[in-house]
């Protein structure tokens, strides 16, 4: 398997694109142009953007996806494979081909590249431009021509978009939301800074006052104690008194009855 020369690109490509230019072979590669359809990840319409006179360019914002419609319709002999990328004055801005590498033998129609935005700043678009590359590889013997979904394909499909569709996890969407979560978090440790300290309190105040009533309780407690020992002499001295008492009765009566006699 050789890559084709310059030479024999110049004899092969009139029949194999359609809007051949002599002019965009560069050395083994054919330069494609940006066609006249795309579609972008953060489209607010979640439609394709078709662009005429009017809207020529689209612009691929940091950590979006794309897909990118080739102005020309490229026929791949039985013979060739073709291989693409994209050109490297939009490589070096970040932009990245995630979709397939290859173009296989016996495929018709137009090319659809799936492009990742994975540098810092935008990137802008012109429909008409050329931003891809393409280089053909022939074959040592015929291949059993391609006959899958994407033969003939000359638009973006409605399946094509829905493979892109759904959230988005790219860095700066992350980014947006670890700035969000950062400043909930901010938020959070200041209210738990405040619950944190209103909890201490309240302990503080609860072991003061748990003291003051363990405290208040002891106190009653031997002031009860106090008062029954006291209660205890009291009593102990009013039976003194009143046994005494008897006492003395009883020697007085003892007394007279003696005198009587």
């Amino acid at each position: 398997m050789a890559y084709l020369g310059t030479e024999e690109l110049k004899n092969i490509l009139p029949a194999c694109i359609d809007k051949f230019d002599a002019s965009r072979i560069d050395n083994v590669a054919y330069e494609l142009a940006l066609g006249n359809e795309a579609y972008l990840t953060d489209s607010s319409t979640g439609k394709k953007e078709i662009l005429d006179e009017k809207n020529t360019q689209i612009v691929i914002k940091p950590g979006q996806f794309a897909l990118l419609l080739t102005d020309e319709t490229v026929t791949i002999p039985h013979h060739i494979l073709a291989f693409i990328s994209i050109k490297f004055s939009q490589k070096i801005k970040g932009l990245i081909n995630v979709s397939g590498f290859h173009v296989d033998p016996g495929f018709s129609g137009k090319i659809i590249f799936s492009v990742y935005n994975a540098g810092p700043t935008t990137i802008v678009l012109e429909k008409g431009k050329p931003y891809f590359m393409i280089w053909f590889s022939q074959l040592t013997s015929s291949s059993t021509p391609y006959n899958g979904n994407h033969n003939g394909q000359n638009s973006i499909s409605a399946e094509n978009i829905s493979a892109l569709s759904g959230e988005l996890a790219a860095p700066n969407v992350l980014l947006e939301r670890i700035k969000s979560n950062e400043s909930t978090l901010k938020n959070f440790s200041w209210a738990a800074g405040v619950l944190m300290s209103l909890a201490i309190g309240l302990s503080i105040k609860s072991c003061s006052d748990s003291s003051k009533f363990n405290e208040g309780y002891n106190q009653g407690l031997k002031h009860q104690i106090i008062e029954r020992q006291v209660d205890s002499v009291i009593d102990k001295a009013n039976i003194e008194s009143i046994v005494s008492k008897k006492i003395n009765m009883i020697s007085k009566e003892k007394i007279n009855d003696t005198t009587s006699k």
